[in-house]
């Protein structure tokens, strides 16, 4: 659960606020696990994560900065091997950035820090201690660290920017939504009937001319490579004949995974409400000497939901789980870490809460990949896997749902 105080932080992110009069802020790059029992630690402002070496870091000046009695980063978790935040902060605090508002000698992706003014960065560096300790996750080695650095706070920052000019430097152009979409026959290239096909698990585009001649027919699993074969043919010229389409294949690939009933343009359905409709109309045509075909055909079963955590735990190994997780890390090739995530009751399988628990997951080049191709599996995507639960909670997954495009994680 994310949580932040109502006037600060000043911009909001991935973190939980402690004392907000405390001297030391914590960054725990990747490392989710750690932020609550940090954040609850006297002497400890802020605890958080980040991702990225741009936005990420961009929030963690603004937050820092306007708080003048923070004067210590504690740098510890896991770095991203991609991005590298960790290293980049550190190198932030030891050489600042160039004209260009890149980072200098900064090793990750992108550590472009556009959003900030030169003046908040000296503020950052004047005013902020970085301590790297990238790679610990001991809370008892991080907790003594911490009261070290609490016990020698040189106390509130004063400078010429001690009056809170560190405030977020973004500017947005207020947009509204809505708005007139062409209508999809006016699309030169011609338009689509999307339809599911449960017991081949596939999701079917037929394209017609806007003669209405069949033209082209596509199958797939995941709504992403099915638009991205439409483009790349050239069958669609409209951005708002797009943004239709990426929402109907959406809908159709969540349905496809959940078993929900789809009909284009249409909300989502259970499929036992429709069959129930389908056994009435039957049981009507009955008595008139109709056939009764429908009422034969077999009802799908509700979708399972995932495992609830208490489930999880309570497992054992080599017992089968089912359950959904927010990567946290990719610690190898077809290995990851992440946090599991429980469904909310509210919205369920498009809305997640996350837990404090981390799993660990490998798999293998034959597992089942749904919704997605393997490439979609990094830090910060949403997973559903089902497996069979080893040793110090690692899951062999034997199959996985890539659940990024039809799910969120709500506070």
């Amino acid at each position: 659960m994310i949580e932040k105080a109502p006037t600060w932080p000043v911009v909001p992110g991935s973190y939980i606020v402690g004392d907000p009069e405390a001297p030391v802020a914590v960054c725990t790059l990747t490392s989710e696990s750690l932020m609550r029992p940090l954040a609850n630690l006297p002497g400890v402002a802020i605890s958080g994560m980040v991702y990225t070496a741009n936005l990420g870091i961009t929030r963690i000046i603004l937050n820092l900065t306007s708080n003048t009695a923070i004067r210590f980063l504690l740098v510890c978790g896991r770095d991203s091997p991609l991005f590298k935040p960790g290293q980049s902060i550190v190198s932030l605090a030891d050489h600042g950035m160039d004209s260009t508002k890149r980072i200098k000698e900064a090793a990750g992706y992108e550590p472009v820090l556009q959003s900030v003014t030169s003046d908040q960065i000296e503020q950052f560096r004047r005013q902020i201690e970085v301590i790297d300790w990238t790679g610990e996750e001991d809370i008892e080695a991080l907790k003594q660290r911490i009261g070290e650095l609490s016990a020698r706070s040189p106390g509130k920052f004063i400078g010429k920017h001690d009056r809170g000019v560190s405030r977020t430097s973004e500017s947005f152009v207020i947009i509204r939504p809505g708005g007139q979409r062409e209508p999809l026959i006016y699309d030169p290239k011609g338009y689509f009937v999307i339809s599911v096909e449960p017991e081949k698990e596939e999701i079917v585009i037929r394209h017609y001319l806007p003669d209405h001649t069949p033209a082209h027919e596509m199958r797939g699993r995941g709504a992403t490579s099915i638009l991205l074969g439409l483009i790349r043919d050239g069958l669609v010229t409209q951005l708002s004949h797009a943004g239709y389409l990426g929402e109907e294949l959406a809908k159709a690939q969540t349905a496809l995974q959940f078993g929900l009933r789809y009909d284009q343009d249409r909300p989502l359905r259970q499929r036992e409400v429709v069959d129930r409709t389908i056994d009435v109309a039957a049981g009507s045509a009955q008595s008139q000497g109709m056939p009764s075909s429908p009422a034969e055909k077999p009802k799908m079963k509700p979708p399972a939901p995932p495992m609830m955590l208490t489930q999880f735990m309570e497992s054992r190994v080599g017992d089968g789980v089912d359950f959904s997780l927010s990567v946290t890390l990719m610690r190898g090739e077809r290995a990851l870490s992440g946090v599991f995530l429980e469904m909310d009751e509210a919205e369920p399988f498009t809305a997640y809460h996350r837990s404090d628990y981390q799993v660990e997951v490998n798999w293998a080049a034959k597992t089942r990949m749904i919704m997605g191709q393997e490439s979609e599996i990094a830090p910060g995507a949403l997973l559903r896997i089902l497996g069979k639960l080893g040793n110090n909670n690692t899951v062999v997954g034997e199959q996985i749902i890539i659940l990024t495009r039809a799910a969120r994680i709500i506070p």
